[in-house]
C-alpha cells in the first residue's frame, strides 16, 4: 500500500472511528439517562408485584389455616407456615425497596403490625382448635377482628398501590424527551461514518487483490515446508515408505526402499509400479493392492517376493489420492518361523521311527529300563535307582516334573513334560518327557513305556523368534507413537482453528448485536414519536447487521462442517427430507412449491448435515424460480456394480464408482447459465443482486463441503429459463 493510500485510509478511519465514538457517548449518556428512568419504572413495579404478592400469600395462609380447621390435615398447617415466612420475607423486600420514600415507610410502619396482629389471631384459631375449645363468643371475635384488620391491611396496600403507579407515570412521562435528540445523533452519525467507511473500503477493495495474491503464494510455500517435514520423518524411520496416487504412480519413495528396490528415488517417482515391476502382477500384492483401493480399507499381508529373494510384510493405507504403502523384510523371522516347523516335523519323525532313546517304569513309577538315560547323562545305575534321575534336571525344573509325574501316577494319564537335563558333557539341554501307562484287564499299571526328545533347537529357536517378535513390537510401538504424534499435532491444529472461528464469530458478532438490540430497542419503545425518515434510516440500520451478522454465521457453519461432523449412523434419506421440508414449510406455503420425491435409500452417513444438504437444495431451488409456483422433485438412483447400472451426466466429474447412490434434486426455475456451473459452489459466489435473491453465496459451497466428506461429489446441470437438476453421490456404505 502507498504512503498516500495508506495516509488516506488511517485518516478516514481514525475520521469515521472519532465520529462513531462520539455518536456511541451520545447514544451512551442518553440511553444511560434512558435506563436510569426504566430502572425507576422497574423498581415502582417491583413494589406493586410485592404487595400484591403479600396479599396473595396473605390469603393463602388464612386459607391454609380455614383447611387445617376443618380437616386436620398437617400439611395445611405445614402450608399456614411457609405462606407466613414468605409474607415476612416480602416485607423485608419491599420495606428495602421503598427506604427511599418516607410517605411508603409511614404506610408499612402501620402495615405490619396489622399483618403480625393478623397472624395472631389466625394462631390463636388453631390453638383453640387443637386445644378443643369451641367456645363460640370466642371465635366470633376472633373472626370479627381478623376481618376489620385485612380491610385496614387492603386499605393500606390500595394506597401503597396507587402511590406507586403514580410514581410510575412521571417518570414514564420524563422519558419521552429524549428519543427526538438520539434518533437525530444517531443517524447523523451513522451516515457520516458510512460515508467514509465506504471511500475506505474502495481502496482497500484493490489491496485485498494484492493481498490474496500474497496469501496464495504464502500458502504454497507453507504446503511446500509441511510437505518436506513429512519427508524429513519418512526418511528417518527404519521400515520403507512409498506413496503411489491413483494411478498406482509412484509419488514418494524414501531412502530405506530405495535400498531395497536397489533404485534412486528420482528414477521411479511418476512411473506406474506395474511398468516398473511387471513381476509383481503374478504375486498376492497385486490383489491386495486393489482390494484396499476398491474398499477403502487399511489392508496388511505378508509375501515372499523372489526378485528381491525377500519376505516382505506389507500395510496399505488407501486415501483419496492414493496409496501409501509401508513395508519391511522380515526375511530373518519368516526364515526362524520356517527353521522351527521343519524342526518340530523331523523331530516328530524320528520320535516316530527310531527306537531309541525309550525309558521304562514299573507301576509305581521307578525306573526298570534306563539305558539311553544313562548314556545321556552319564549317571550310574545307583544313581539312577530310587529317584536319583531327578538330579540330572535342571533345579529350577525338578519340582514341577515331580508333580506332573506324581499327578500322571495318581490318575493314570499320559505323561508329558519338557525339561532341562544335564548331559554327560555337562551342559543343559531342553527334552520333551512323554509317557504312556501299561494298564491290565482291571485298569490296573503294569508298567509305563516313554520316550524323551531331544528339544534344544526348537527351544532356541522359540526364543530367537520370541527375540525378534519382542523387536518387531518395540518397532510397532515406535512407529505407532511417531504415528500418535502426528495426528496429536493434527488434532491439536484443527483444535486451534476451531477456536479461532469460534472467537472470531463472537468477537465479530458482538458489537453487531450491540448495535442491532439498541436500534430495535429505539424502534419498539418510541416507535409513536419517530417521523419516516427516522424509521427508515433505522430499517437501514438494523438490516445491514442482520445481513453482516447472518455471513458470518454462514462461514462459521462451513467451517464446521469437517471439525464438528457427528458419526456416521445408518439414515434413512426419507426422513431427513420430511425434516427439511418441515424447516422450509414456511417458505414452500407462500411459494405454493409443489415438492415430489422417489422412495430414497438409507445410507451411513450424519444426519444433521444429510439434512442440511437436502434443506440447502431444496431452498434454492424455492428461491430461484420463475413467477409460476415452484415444481421440485427429488430422485435417486443406485449403481449395484454391473455395467447396466452406470450412469453418467454431461458435466458428471467422473464415472460414478460401484456402489455409490446418485441422488438428484430438480427444479422448473430460472436456470444457470453453463459458464457458471462449477463456479456456483464457491464461497461468496453470486450470480443475481441482494434485491433480486436474497442470501449470502455459501449455501451451495456447505452443500459441496457436506457431500466430499461422505466420500461423495456434487455437480449441476442447467437449461436458462427451463430449469436446474443438481446431483450428488453417497456411498452406500
Amino acid at each position: 500500500m502507498n504512503k498516500l493510500s495508506e495516509k488516506f485510509v488511517v485518516g478516514g478511519f481514525s475520521l469515521a472511528l472519532l465520529l462513531m465514538s462520539a455518536v456511541v457517548t451520545a447514544s451512551y449518556l442518553s440511553i444511560q439517562r434512558l435506563t436510569a428512568e426504566k430502572r425507576w419504572v422497574v423498581h415502582t413495579q417491583q413494589v406493586i408485584e410485592s404487595i400484591d404478592r403479600i396479599r396473595i400469600h396473605l390469603g393463602n395462609a388464612e386459607s391454609a389455616q380455614s383447611n387445617y380447621i376443618f380437616t386436620e390435615n398437617t400439611v395445611y398447617r405445614e402450608t399456614y407456615k411457609q405462606q407466613k415466612q414468605k409474607v415476612y420475607q416480602l416485607l423485608k423486600a419491599v420495606r428495602w425497596l421503598s427506604s427511599d420514600n418516607s410517605n411508603q415507610e409511614r404506610r408499612l410502619d402501620t402495615l405490619e403490625p396489622l399483618i403480625a396482629e393478623k397472624f395472631s389471631l389466625l394462631e390463636e384459631s388453631i390453638d383453640l382448635f387443637e386445644q378443643k375449645n369451641l367456645h363460640k363468643p370466642t371465635q366470633i371475635a376472633i373472626v370479627g377482628r381478623s376481618l376489620e384488620i385485612s380491610k385496614q391491611i387492603q386499605a393500606i396496600s390500595q394506597a401503597t398501590e396507587n402511590d406507586e403507579r403514580t410514581l410510575s407515570k412521571e417518570q414514564t412521562a420524563a422519558t419521552e424527551d429524549l428519543f427526538q435528540e438520539i434518533v437525530i445523533v444517531v443517524s447523523l452519525g451513522y451516515i457520516l461514518s458510512v460515508v467514509l467507511l465506504i471511500l475506505v473500503y474502495l481502496v482497500l477493495q484493490k489491496q485485498i487483490q494484492v493481498n490474496k495474491a500474497l496469501s496464495q503464494e504464502a500458502i504454497r510455500l507453507e504446503q511446500q515446508a509441511a510437505k518436506a517435514k513429512l519427508a524429513d520423518i519418512l526418511e528417518t524411520i527404519t521400515d520403507s515408505f512409498v506413496a503411489l496416487d491413483r494411478d498406482s504412480c509412484y509419488t514418494y519413495i524414501n531412502h530405506r526402499a530405495e535400498q531395497i528396490f536397489n533404485r534412486r528415488s528420482a528414477d521411479l517417482i511418476g512411473k506406474n509400479i506395474w511398468e516398473v515391476f511387471p513381476e509383481t502382477v503374478e504375486y498376492k500384492f497385486y490383489q491386495i493392492y486393489h482390494q484396499a483401493a476398491a474398499e477403502q480399507r487399511v489392508m496388511y499381508m505378508e509375501e515372499y517376493y523372489a526378485p528381491f529373494d525377500r519376505w516382505v510384510e506389507y500395510f496399505m493405507y488407501p486415501s483419496a489420492e492414493g496409496i501409501s504403502i509401508l513395508f519391511q523384510d522380515v526375511t530373518r523371522r519368516k526364515l526362524a518361523e520356517i527353521a522351527l516347523e521343519e524342526s518340530e516335523r523331523r523331530y516328530r519323525s524320528l520320535v516316530i521311527a527310531t527306537s531309541q532313546a525309550v525309558w521304562i517304569a514299573d507301576s509305581n513309577g521307578m525306573p526298570k529300563e534306563y539305558s539311553s538315560w544313562m548314556a545321556l547323562t552319564g549317571q550310574t545305575d545307583a544313581q539312577v535307582k530310587e529317584g536319583g534321575w531327578l538330579n540330572a534336571i535342571h533345579p529350577e525344573d525338578r519340582e514341577l516334573t515331580q508333580l506332573l509325574w506324581t499327578e500322571a501316577l495318581k490318575t493314570k494319564n499320559l505323561y508329558f513334560s519338557e525339561y532341562r537335563v544335564q548331559v554327560a558333557d555337562g551342559s543343559y539341554r531342553f527334552f520333551a518327557a512323554r509317557g504312556v501307562p501299561v494298564l491290565d484287564a482291571n485298569n490296573e499299571i503294569q508298567e509305563w513305556i516313554g520316550t524323551y526328545t531331544d528339544i534344544t533347537e526348537r527351544k532356541l529357536a522359540q526364543q530367537a523368534l520370541q527375540q525378534m517378535n519382542d523387536e518387531l513390537e518395540i518397532k510397532v510401538q515406535e512407529r505407532t507413537a511417531e504415528l500418535q504424534k502426528l495426528n496429536e499435532d493434527l488434532k491439536r491444529s484443527n483444535q486451534e482453528l476451531e477456536q479461532f472461528a469460534y472467537v472470531a464469530s463472537h468477537d465479530l458478532q458482538e458489537p453487531l448485536r450491540s448495535v442491532t438490540s439498541y436500534t430495535q430497542l429505539l424502534e419498539r419503545e418510541y416507535q409513536d414519536c419517530l417521523n419516516d425518515s427516522a424509521k427508515e434510516y433505522l430499517i437501514y440500520i438494523v438490516d445491514g447487521a442482520k445481513r453482516m451478522q447472518q455471513l458470518i454465521q454462514d462461514l462459521l457453519a462451513y467451517s464446521r462442517v469437517g471439525t464438528r461432523g457427528q458419526e456416521f449412523v445408518l439414515v434413512d434419506c426419507n426422513v431427513a427430507l420430511s425434516l427439511a421440508l418441515s424447516n422450509l414449510h414456511v417458505a414452500i406455503a407462500e411459494s405454493k412449491a409443489i415438492i415430489t420425491h422417489d422412495n430414497l435409500p438409507k445410507l451411513l452417513a450424519d444426519k444433521t448435515q444429510i439434512v442440511q444438504l437436502f434443506q440447502n437444495l431444496v431452498s434454492n431451488a424455492i428461491k430461484f424460480c420463475r413467477k409460476e409456483p415452484p415444481q421440485i422433485h427429488i430422485g435417486a438412483l443406485r449403481r449395484d456394480g454391473e455395467p447396466q447400472g452406470e450412469f453418467l451426466t454431461p458435466n458428471s466429474p467422473l464415472p460414478i464408482p460401484h456402489f455409490q447412490w446418485l441422488i438428484w434434486v430438480q427444479d422448473n426455475g430460472i436456470g444457470i447459465k453453463s459458464q457458471y456451473l462449477e463456479r456456483i459452489f464457491e464461497v461468496f459466489r453470486r450470480l443475481h443482486t441482494r434485491r433480486e435473491f436474497p442470501g449470502t453465496g455459501i449455501g451451495l459451497a456447505i452443500c459441496k463441503k457436506i457431500v466430499e466428506r461422505h466420500g461423495g461429489c456434487i455437480w449441476a446441470e442447467s437449461v436458462p429459463g427451463v430449469g436446474t437438476v443438481f446431483y450428488f453421490t453417497i456411498n452406500t456404505n
